[in-house]
């Protein structure tokens, strides 16, 4: 009879050969990546709303958890485009922001993200400037449920518009800006 290993043994460095039965469910190490699932914007998203949010519905990722003890570990990367002062944004669970900085002064929008560029003295000088905008947040949603996992942006005010993968000038041309995508990442961590 040959010598055979249980899963522990084979992840301490031995090799494992045949199928695994996981009917009746399977417990993974802590910090395993259970699934991982990404949404990828290659379209333009615009909006010209300031100073609140407007979501980026074609950037929505769902998840369901395989555990309510799970972590989620969100990473985004955006390509974010502005006419003049500030774009900020919030990560969105199920449409309640998540990942936002402490309350500091009254007036300050809690956000996930933000980036500023004042252009200088003319306005119309940022109409060119890209950012890349990227982050990672670990989640803890504590559910089995599917979870919608989602993004919003907004700028300074309603006079300026503000773009996910194009810069406010969107000259077709060679020397101008190219043709970026953003993306919305999610893995489901095992604890």
């Amino acid at each position: 009879m040959g010598k055979s290993h249980d899963l522990a043994t084979a992840a301490a460095g031995f090799t494992f050969s045949g199928t695994v039965d996981a009917s009746s469910g399977l417990t993974t190490p802590a910090g395993h990546v259970i699934q991982v699932k990404q949404t990828v914007l290659a379209d333009t998203f615009s909006t010209a709303i300031g100073p609140d949010f407007a979501e980026v519905t074609d950037l929505r990722t769902l998840i369901t958890p395989t555990s309510t003890s799970s972590k989620i570990l969100i990473h985004a990367d955006l390509s974010v485009g502005q006419h003049y002062y500030q774009v900020r944004g919030r990560l969105l669970r199920d449409s309640t922001p998540i990942g936002l900085g402490n309350q500091r002064g009254s007036n300050r929008k809690r956000v996930t993200w933000n980036t500023v560029h004042y252009g200088g003295s003319a306005p119309g000088t940022s109409i060119y400037h890209f950012h890349q905008v990227s982050f990672s947040f670990l989640d803890s949603p504590a559910t089995t449920n599917e979870i919608t996992y989602s993004m919003d942006m907004g700028g300074y005010n309603t006079s300026y518009t503000v773009y996910l993968n194009r810069a406010h000038s969107d000259n077709d041309g060679t020397t101008y800006n190219g043709t970026p995508q953003s993306t919305l990442t999610l893995m489901e961590i095992a604890q």
